[in-house]
């Protein structure tokens, strides 16, 4: 089995920065995703996509980052399955990241 993905994104918001109760920090950001095609009416949709990034990732991201950063990620799709106060149960897909690229700093080097 075999489960690893690479996105390429925009920060499309500000890190939520948390910690476990084991003292843990962790971050939750969203990338904005363009899709490699246009829709009929010409104009390209966006995938907005959840990470969750540990440790000296989240404080990375953190510390370089701001909305609109553009931001590499490799990780894994993982599912997390809730129930709501409705008892309805709902399954999302988060990549939980396992390394993070600046992008930004590549585009401008290049400049």
């Amino acid at each position: 089995m075999f489960n690893e993905i690479i996105i390429i994104g925009r920060l499309a918001s500000e890190p939520i920065l948390r910690e476990t109760p084991n003292g843990i920090k962790l971050a939750t950001i969203v990338l904005d995703v363009e899709r490699p095609y246009r829709n009929n009416l010409g104009l390209k949709d966006h995938d907005f996509i959840s990470c969750v990034l540990w440790k000296g990732i989240s404080a990375s991201v953190m510390e370089c980052c701001e909305i609109g950063s553009f931001l590499g990620v490799k990780g894994r799709l993982q599912s997390k399955t809730f129930e709501s106060s409705d008892h309805q149960t709902t399954t999302i897909m988060e990549v939980k990241v396992e390394h993070v690229e600046f992008v930004d700093k590549y585009l401008l080097e290049r400049k």
